[in-house]
């Protein structure tokens, strides 16, 4: 009769039964909302994107009418071509010419007087 009074105050695993409603929020709920997430931050990216690439071919567009309006200019001008017309030519950055020497021996020339040895 112990052993009964026992195993009545042991605890027994559910067995079976339907899932609780917290198991089938994680199961299902968590990761439709993670992958709606997703989905909707693609299409901002995607929005995002494009809009870019469409600025970007405005401009190559502006620049080809651009182009091929200074052309035409040119070749009315009798092919001399003058630039982009009322800019100046911007002056070409000079250079520094650096000196350089090289040594026979390899060592620096310093720049200090000899010690003198009494």
């Amino acid at each position: 009769m112990a052993s009964r009074a026992l195993a009545a105050l042991s605890i027994q695993p559910r067995l079976g039964g339907p899932p609780s409603t917290n198991v089938l929020i994680l199961a299902f709920v968590l990761p439709l909302s993670l992958f709606v997430g997703t989905l909707v931050a693609a299409a901002r990216v995607a929005d995002d994107l494009d809009e870019r690439f469409l600025r970007e071919m405005e401009i190559n567009k502006a620049i080809l009418e651009e182009n091929e309006a200074s052309s035409e200019e040119a070749a009315d001008d009798g092919g001399e071509y003058v630039g982009g017309g009322d800019e100046a030519p911007l002056p070409a950055a000079e250079k520094e010419q650096v000196l350089v020497t090289a040594t026979g021996t390899g060592t620096r020339a310093r720049n200090r007087p000899k010690r003198e040895v009494y």
